[in-house]
């Protein structure tokens, strides 16, 4: 019998038109393999895939489908972020701020002032010694003698002039004799005092003051004969005498430097 006369058994050995799909293996650019499923959608001629995956996506339909949605992945911001003390570098590890490089003036020795001008420098201080301290001696003398050229008579014998004893009034030999050595004596005492003082580096003040006092108390002593003290004390007074090295000191620490 012709098939085409019994509808039953041509439907039952005939393909239907509506067929599910088949899996088709696939393999994708990155070397993954899945399946596709193919069949016939509303009696078409040619099969067409009902899911492709685009190779970019780079994930299978499985994949997609057992992945976790990115709430449920992503973690808090306070989770991830470190506290300040675990980022924190140690004292030690912390880079030190760059040091400013030393002037040109800081770089190169220091140099000492000429000598020109520690010497005119020392004439000054060594005049205004000289004034202070005559003032002092003439005043301390005249308490003590009645007369101002005592001690400058006195200072002569630091010289050698008119022997162990002196007068007390002015003598045309004796009195100049003892002004200029007393005279002399502080304008070389101001040069070595300002030389000093530019080879330390300071600047007049009180320490440096009672250094010269002391200085010149101990070159009478030691250095110039003992008649000279014993003069002094004689035509001044012992306060007298103590206070020709108090106005020494008081002049060297008021000395300007220039």
């Amino acid at each position: 019998m012709d098939n085409r006369m019994n509808p039953e058994r041509a439907a039952g050995t005939s393909e239907p038109e509506h067929q599910g799909p088949r899996p088709v293996p696939y393999t994708y650019h990155d070397g993954r393999e899945d399946y596709l499923h193919v069949g016939r959608q509303g009696g078409a001629g040619t099969d067409q895939p009902e899911a492709l995956v685009p190779p970019s996506e780079g994930m299978s339909p499985r994949a997609e489908a057992t992945a976790m949605p990115p709430e449920t992945t992503a973690l808090p911001p306070e989770a991830t972020a470190l506290p300040p003390e675990a980022t924190a570098l140690p004292p030690k590890a912390m880079p030190e701020a760059p040091r400013a490089a030393p002037s040109a003036a800081e770089q190169r020795p220091r140099q000492g002032a000429p000598m020109r001008e520690i010497v005119a420098r020392g004439l000054r201080t060594g005049a205004v010694m000289t004034a202070a301290t005559m003032c002092t001696m003439m005043a301390a003398s005249t308490v003590k003698r009645g007369s101002p050229w005592a001690s400058m008579n006195a200072m002569a014998t630091a010289v050698g002039v008119w022997g162990r004893r002196v007068g007390d009034r002015f003598d045309p030999v004796v009195t100049p004799a003892g002004i200029a050595a007393l005279a002399g004596g502080l304008l070389v005492w101001g040069i070595g005092y300002e030389k000093a003082l530019d080879a330390a580096g300071r600047r007049s003040d009180a320490l440096t003051g009672a250094l010269s006092a002391f200085g010149g108390f101990l070159f009478d002593e030691l250095v110039l004969p003992d008649r000279l003290m014993k003069n002094f004390r004689r035509k001044m007074g012992v306060l007298g005498t103590f206070s020709k090295y108090v106005a020494l000191g008081v002049t060297s620490a008021a000395a300007p430097r220039r």
